[in-house]
């Protein structure tokens, strides 16, 4: 087995984790997204980090990969989570928000592969939407996932029982692109009688 390298990138109060990284080789590497990140570090791990290198490590064109979350507040819990989150007033949270949507989208502009993650716990809506149009360059590029959930919403890597996903298995597609139909005119049709 490879040597893994690893990486992450926390806020200054240490309160926030943008992104962690690992690495075995120089091919690309794939973007991971969940929804709340844990305290795994540069060189500390933790179950979800060991579950996705063994889901990641030794595909083909998969040189490692980079987790980036819904939002970026540490809470190993997702209740902690929410209740941060209930707490916290708009203004900021949308500048935090959109920060780490800015994050994400850069990210995936880099990646070879995006894989969505989040199990059920990012709950639809406007922010899930804008999590996955900056995932995929709105649209541009399909979104995978390791499995889906009974409701249809990308597996998390620590999904058990019969939710488990074999190691080995293909990736599935969660969210096909977005290709853009040319508008055609008919002539004859729009032609003024």
């Amino acid at each position: 087995m490879a040597d893994v390298h690893g990486s992450a990138e926390f806020s200054p109060c240490g309160l926030h984790r943008f992104r962690l990284d690992r690495w075995w080789s120089d091919e690309p590497r794939a973007l991971v997204c969940m929804r709340n990140p844990s305290t795994a570090g540069a060189n500390w791990t933790d179950p979800t980090i060991c579950r996705l290198r063994a889901l990641l490590q030794g595909r083909p064109g998969i040189g490692g990969f980079t987790v980036v979350n819904a939002d970026d507040r540490i809470a190993t819990d997702p209740r902690d989570l929410d209740v941060w989150l209930a707490a916290q007033d708009v203004v900021s949270l949308k500048a935090a928000r959109q920060a780490n949507l800015e994050r994400i989208r850069a990210l995936a502009a880099a990646a070879t592969v995006r894989i969505a993650a989040w199990g059920n716990l990012l709950a639809p809506g406007l922010h899930a939407d804008r999590v996955i149009a900056a995932l995929s360059l709105n649209g541009a590029h399909p979104l995978q996932a390791f499995a889906l959930t009974g409701d249809g919403a990308p597996i998390h890597p620590l999904a058990r029982g019969r939710n488990r996903v074999p190691l080995g298995m293909p990736l599935v597609e969660w969210r096909a692109c977005r290709t853009a139909v040319p508008a055609t005119i008919d002539h004859q049709e729009s032609t003024v009688r």
